[in-house]
């Protein structure tokens, strides 16, 4: 099973965590990046406010 890394903290994922999608660049490329589940609820708060 491939298991993959934080993009932000750097642990690796033993659970589902979310994806980040960034906007297309001027190719029409999209980066994706792996967040863990606690990065998420930093990303989420920060958000919000």
């Amino acid at each position: 099973m491939i298991k993959p890394v934080c993009d932000m903290c750097g642990i690796e994922l033993d659970r589902f965590g979310g994806l980040l999608f960034s906007p297309p660049g001027r190719s029409g490329k999209v980066r994706k990046y792996h967040i863990c589940n606690m990065c998420f609820k930093k990303l989420e708060s920060d958000i919000r406010q």
